[in-house]
């Protein structure tokens, strides 16, 4: 693979790796990508409290269990690398995404910690996620409103945000849902699956939201 660019596959392997270990019970409190000046190649970096309540053997082999099941081949184990949210390159990212809430960021030509970065990737925090029935029940609140139907900011798992009007709720397959949307910018329909939408906001119905910064 590529060292020299963090290519899609990698960014959505630890998307789902992150997802994965959360609903295993391992938190991670900070996800980001580094590339290092000085040896050029790409980390995934996990800054997990879990790290406190079992060694750092097992919480590498939670780590590759979750790897096996949702990213195989996109991330290779060696890639990932473990901390404290405490450790001084993790609590610089946080700092680093707390500026921009909601949102994945890329960074170029910085220091976290100690550490010379020539590149960097945060993922946003999804840690604290509502259900998917609460994303659904509010874009059924938005499509059943009346009045005048003004557009709400939807906020994607990638960071993605759509300005949009919702205009349907409909099931693909058993398990999955998807809303339809029709993006004001470009005045065209768009379906999302529900479970990459992780926020809601507006205009009437209370914000909803599976993130917290």
């Amino acid at each position: 693979m590529d060292q020299d660019v963090l290519v899609d596959d990698r960014i959505d392997g630890g998307r789902g790796l992150i997802g994965a270990l959360i609903r295993d019970g391992f938190d991670v409190t900070i996800a980001f990508w580094v590339k290092t000046e000085e040896e050029g190649l790409w980390y995934l970096y996990l800054g997990s409290m879990s790290l406190g309540s079992m060694t750092l053997a097992e919480a590498y082999r939670k780590v590759y269990a979750a790897l096996d099941r949702v990213a195989p081949g996109k991330i290779r184990l060696s890639e990932v690398k473990l901390v404290d949210p405490t450790n001084p390159i993790a609590s610089a990212a946080f700092e680093l995404r707390s500026g921009l809430p909601g949102l994945a960021k890329f960074f170029r030509h910085r220091r976290l910690g100690s550490l010379s970065v020539e590149e960097a990737y945060i993922y946003p925090d999804i840690t604290n996620e509502v259900s998917r029935n609460e994303i659904v029940q509010t874009v059924a609140n938005l499509i059943n409103r009346t009045g005048v139907l003004s557009p709400s900011l939807f906020t994607l798992r990638d960071g993605t945000q759509i300005q949009a009007i919702p205009l349907s709720i409909r099931m693909v397959t058993p398990g999955k849902v998807e809303v339809v949307l029709r993006d004001i910018l470009t005045d065209t329909d768009r379906s999302v699956s529900a479970d990459d939408v992780v926020g809601i906001q507006g205009p009437n119905p209370p914000v909803v939201s599976r993130m917290l910064d």
